[in-house]
């Protein structure tokens, strides 16, 4: 557990010290951002509509402005859960050739390769990718459902709480450790072993971006973030770094 501590610190470097792997960090999450304020714009503005239909059914005036507030705030704090909830996945999704690129500058960095050819093709290489990079993504997304599904059905009895959310933050990890298993052609097999091997320091940091997800704004740094760090304790599970 000691490298999973150590690589907070390093991963985050990772990001902020290079401005090419900066901007990989920033373009999904500026297109995600916009995408989500369009989308409140619009839910907002449609608001409206439902306290005036409410009138149709509640003759009292004053009733139907309480009871329309009331659904109002509540529809409100429905919406913020579900998009604090969801936006990770969403910029997961956007931000997946962009983090593809992140994970595989960042290991050529710290495996001590030169990058100094990759400047001028980083988003040409993102272009040429997209095609594999959406099918692994479609895979992987298999693979999470399924676990989700699991996770879900074991929340129905209390005694399993734990390992349901063990089993979420195993899922947020394997969403960015993926790109590394990727990058280099490991099997399924073989995933599976290094997640069982691996499985108590992947699910536990996995739990702590979990957390991260769930607090508005810096929900927004979460993908990029999880992306380095799990790249850089893949490294350091798979001894090719020292932790320092």
């Amino acid at each position: 557990m000691k490298d999973a501590f150590q690589s907070l610190k390093l991963s985050w470097q990772m990001i902020i010290k290079d401005p090419i792997n900066l901007m990989l960090a920033l373009i999904p999450t500026l297109i995600s951002l916009f995408l989500y304020l369009v989308l409140i714009t619009a839910i907002f503005k449609n608001l409206d509509v439902l306290a005036v239909s409410l009138r149709e059914y509640i003759h009292n005036p004053e009733g139907a402005d309480i009871a329309s507030k009331i659904l109002m705030g509540i529809m409100i704090v429905f919406i913020f859960f579900i998009m604090s909830w969801t936006f990770v996945i969403v910029v997961g999704i956007i931000s997946a050739p962009f983090n593809s690129m992140l994970s595989k500058r960042i290991e050529k960095k710290l495996s001590g390769s030169d990058l100094s050819a990759d400047k001028s093709k980083t988003l040409q290489e993102i272009a040429q990718g997209l095609g594999q990079i959406f099918k692994n993504e479609l895979k992987k997304l298999i693979f999470i459902v399924a676990l989700g599904i699991v996770a879900v059905l074991l929340n129905f009895f209390p005694l399993f709480y734990p390992v349901a959310m063990l089993l979420f933050a195993a899922l947020l990890a394997i969403q960015f450790i993926d790109y590394s298993w990727s990058r280099n052609n490991m099997h399924f097999g073989a995933c599976m072993k290094d997640l069982g091997l691996n499985f108590i320091p992947y699910a536990f940091s996995g739990f702590f971006f979990l957390m991260l997800v769930s607090v508005p704004i810096i929900n927004a740094l979460v993908p990029a973030w999880a992306t380095s760090y799990f790249t850089v304790l893949w490294l350091h599970r798979q001894n090719r770094i020292q932790a320092s």
